[in-house]
């Protein structure tokens, strides 16, 4: 299949942007009261378009050759757009992801206030993400990660209640910050290897400041503790397919990003790789605990993608530390967070379902598959968690740590636990029935199959039955805990909601207020200090595009001055909700 459709796969639903948003027709008149346009109303198409957007990278996913280059000179700073073998997953489960929550955003939204503007966002989201999937070269992956990032802003703050709004103002904080390390870091990887497009080859040859500062910028991507702070707090603020993507497939780029532009097997990094992963170590322990004392089902989910990042961080750390394991592990990261993405966006629309579906009919059904997805994510056997956590194997045991078998093993029994109270909460939320069709259950249904299927497509049959003991003692503590909680209720209600979502938020507000008291006397010397950075930022840019005139550099001469502006307007927004 020709490799045009990799530019059709963010190109499209692009286009479909605008449409989306438009509050009138330009076909046809809006019938009276119809204040979402023509193409919202019986007759109309408009309210389908998220499900029409990721169509075009699914054909391509699908058909698309490995291997396949669409070079393109003549758009921006030189486009090239491409299919290896882990673009080819990346993009084959994000666009399955985006697939069944537009499923579920074009009839729940359908009518709904605001539903244009909403779709129009989810839109532009979905096009940033899938550019950044196929483009091979620097300038493409950081347009789609910034435009599925500020776009991201508008899925969380979507709803307009106090909540969201606080999500979204430390959403935004946290987004500009990693956008702004992200850029820097590509701009010097691009000086240093003289190349837009830099193999693993050329990435060797990288100083410690583009590396620290990739791991820095998509480090609050992924939820990097303690870069995770807007993660507890969007999730549960986002609309339910909004909650999906942002957990199954945006947090999932940062991995991406870092297989792409690090110098993965192709040097060692002990020190990088042994930071990474002992700080994927921590971000694998820290969410668990947390995710125990929560009541909101959305929360727990967050929390458990926290943990759950970490893992990848700490496989993609040892890989680093040992570039003779990168065969085996690239693949099984992938296939890892693929897994997880599925499922994970499996287990919030079936929040969504549960909230909002008729309790009687269909609740025994929705609680049956909450428990597979959670049974999934566990890695209990014959499930594609199991054959998932069974490909990190060769990783996990391959490291000369030898404690990190049994980190794992721990791990796996803090995640059932966090599966098991994730279903009691489920089980004890109370279902708000909502007339609607039946369509969203079947977008459910369709991650369902997708996760049941996983294991039988891809995995070998020896890894069916693996990872059973971490999920047999989950189920036993839980059974301990219930059985506590049975005979004295009120055993845990001192724990619950004893660490509220976004954890370090509450330790940062002390410090904020003490800022601000005192930041009569403390700004100006840091507003002058500011303004002596950036001056120093703006020089430092010009002088890296005043040397040789390589290839990269004579594309990247234009950068400097948008690339200041862009720095620029990051920082004044930032400062501007810091203030």
């Amino acid at each position: 299949m020709t490799p045009w459709l990799l530019l059709l796969a963010w190109g499209w639903p692009l286009l479909l942007a605008w449409p989306a948003a438009t509050l009138k027709s330009p076909w046809r008149s809006s019938p009276a009261g119809n204040h979402s346009g023509a193409l919202d109303g019986p007759g109309g198409l408009r309210w389908a378009l998220p499900i029409l957007g990721p169509l075009p990278a699914l054909l391509a996913a699908l058909t698309v050759p490995v291997g396949s280059q669409l070079d393109l000179p003549w758009l921006f700073l030189g486009t090239a757009l491409g299919l290896d073998a882990t673009a080819r997953i990346y993009l084959l489960f994000t666009t399955l992801l985006w697939l069944a929550a537009g499923l579920y955003t074009a009839f729940t939204f359908r009518g709904t206030a605001h539903a244009g503007r909403f779709r129009a966002i989810f839109l532009l989201a979905m096009a940033g993400n899938l550019w950044l999937i196929v483009g091979q070269d620097l300038f493409s992956f950081y347009a789609g990660f910034a435009i599925m990032g500020l776009a991201a802003y508008g899925l969380v703050i979507h709803d307009g209640s106090p909540a969201a709004l606080r999500a979204g103002k430390i959403y935004l904080i946290m987004a500009l910050f990693g956008e702004m390390s992200l850029f820097v870091a590509l701009v010097i990887i691009a000086q240093q290897t003289g190349t837009t497009q830099p193999a693993p080859e050329d990435l060797t040859q990288l100083s410690a400041l583009p590396i620290a500062l990739l791991l820095l910028g998509l480090g609050v991507k992924a939820g990097l503790v303690p870069l995770h702070l807007w993660l507890p707090l969007a999730h549960p603020a986002a609309p339910i397919p909004a909650s999906a993507l942002l957990s199954g497939a945006m947090i999932k780029v940062a991995v991406l990003g870092w297989l792409r532009f690090l110098p993965v097997g192709a040097i060692a990094l002990p020190g990088w790789g042994g930071l990474l992963a002992a700080a994927g170590l921590l971000t694998l322990f820290y969410g668990l605990p947390i995710g125990l004392v929560q009541s909101d089902p959305k929360v727990i989910l967050a929390y458990s993608s926290i943990s759950k990042m970490g893992l990848l961080m700490l496989c993609l750390g040892l890989v680093l530390v040992e570039p003779a394991l990168a065969p085996t592990g690239v693949a099984a990261i992938s296939l890892y967070a693929a897994q997880h993405g599925l499922v994970k966006g499996g287990l919030f629309l079936g929040v969504g379902l549960r909230k909002q579906a008729a309790p009687a009919i269909v609740q025994p059904w929705i609680l049956g598959g909450l428990i597979l997805l959670a049974l999934a994510l566990a890695g209990a056997p014959l499930t594609s968690g199991a054959m998932a956590k069974d490909a990190l194997k060769p990783v996990l045991y391959g490291a000369d740590w030898p404690w990190v078998p049994a980190a794992a093993v721990i791990a796996g029994v803090g995640t059932s636990l966090l599966m098991a109270r994730f279903i009691w909460v489920c089980v004890r939320t109370q279902p708000h029935p909502q007339p609607g069709h039946p369509w969203p259950g079947l977008a459910w249904a369709l991650l369902i199959t997708l996760v049941l299927l996983f294991p039988f497509v891809l995995g070998a049959p020896a890894s069916w039955l693996s990872g059973w003991l971490p999920v047999l003692l989950g189920v036993v503590f839980a059974g301990l805990v219930a059985l506590g909680a049975w005979r004295n209720p009120d055993w845990l209600r001192p724990v619950i909601g004893l660490i509220p979502p976004g954890d370090l938020i509450v330790l940062a507000r002390p410090l904020r207020r003490l800022a601000v008291a005192g930041g009569q006397s403390l700004w100006p010397p840091l507003d002058a200090a500011r303004l002596r950075v950036t001056n120093a930022a703006i020089r430092g840019f010009q002088a890296v595009f005043a040397g040789t005139d390589t290839e990269a550099e004579r594309g990247l001469r234009r950068w400097p001055v948008a690339g200041a502006v862009w720095l620029g307007i990051i920082a004044a927004l930032l400062l501007a909700l810091l203030g």
